[in-house]
């Protein structure tokens, strides 16, 4: 990430082993937090995957699923396809060269990519440092929709598509409440129907400072997960308790579940926010 987003006071975020706290809500549970899994090797020791949501995980019934993905340097997944989901990339660390189709980009740490289902793609670490990013599935991935290997040479070329991405937050839609805030839109379906963004959430960033507070909101008829790149931060949410969210870990707030955070650290807390549905101003209500 190239610029530092100064952010002091966050009213809302624009959407993106396990415990819980007291249930809330209708979806019958309550601030749930969401670390990855043990990892597993993917691809012949190419790399490592690890689930953060699937179809285990202790929540509500998802339509996406999330990993976190590991590859060493000069290692690579051998070519394949995800047949009917689409696949959201965010690099935390490295350098991704990524075919899609007959097309390579090159994603770097704090950049997102959005693949479309059923295409061509390999991901190869291509920088000094590991690889690491996160893998979000719309609908959710299964091995069964993974063509690879043998699969392949029988697989018709289901997709064409053109790759979403996002260099920079600032490419995406900027909201100012003038309360030294500043939140980036990154993906949104609804927000952005210009983009043909395969996907129904939606996906935001923001920075928070020490001490930083995020102000009381909710979010009609939507979950939310806020997933900690850097940092920490502390969901607070009445009748629900108190959810601390490390690095690398998410919290997972219910629909229409009011609830503010704050970053208690000495750090810059840095956070991806995943609002499902995707986020419109008229389903969100800010509460002081």
């Amino acid at each position: 990430m190239q610029k530092i987003l100064l952010v002091f006071l966050v009213p809302l975020l624009l959407s993106a082993a396990c415990t819980s706290t007291v249930p809330d809500g209708p979806d019958n549970a309550g601030l749930v937090l969401m670390t990855p899994l043990d990892p597993f090797v993917i691809f012949e020791g190419q790399g490592h995957y690890a689930f953060i949501i699937d179809h285990d995980s202790p929540l509500p019934p998802m339509n996406y699923s999330m990993a976190y993905v590991s590859i060493a340097p000069g290692n690579e997944t051998p070519p394949h396809r995800l047949v009917g989901t689409s696949e959201l990339i965010y690099v935390i660390e490295g350098t991704a060269s990524i075919q899609c189709d007959n097309e390579t980009i090159m994603v770097r740490e704090g950049e997102l990519a959005l693949l479309p289902d059923g295409v061509l793609q390999s991901i190869a670490a291509v920088s000094q440092a590991e690889l690491r990013y996160l893998s979000v599935n719309q609908p959710p991935y299964t091995s069964e929709i993974d063509i690879r290997g043998d699969g392949l040479a029988v697989s018709p070329v289901i997709s064409n598509g053109m790759p979403v991405v996002v260099r920079d937050p600032a490419e995406g839609i900027e909201w100012d409440y003038n309360t030294g805030t500043l939140i980036y839109t990154l993906v949104n379906p609804v927000l952005m129907p210009e983009k043909g963004i395969p996907i129904n959430y939606s996906v935001a960033y923001a920075e928070i400072l020490p001490g930083g507070r995020v102000a009381k909101n909710r979010l009609i008829g939507r979950t939310e997960l806020i997933y900690v790149i850097e940092g920490e931060i502390v969901i607070t949410a009445p009748g629900a308790g108190v959810l601390r969210v490390p690095a690398g870990s998410a919290g997972f707030v219910p629909r229409d579940m009011v609830k503010d955070y704050a970053n208690p650290g000495k750090a810059n807390a840095k956070i991806l926010t995943f609002v499902d549905p995707a986020w419109r101003p008229e389903q969100a209500e800010i509460l002081g």
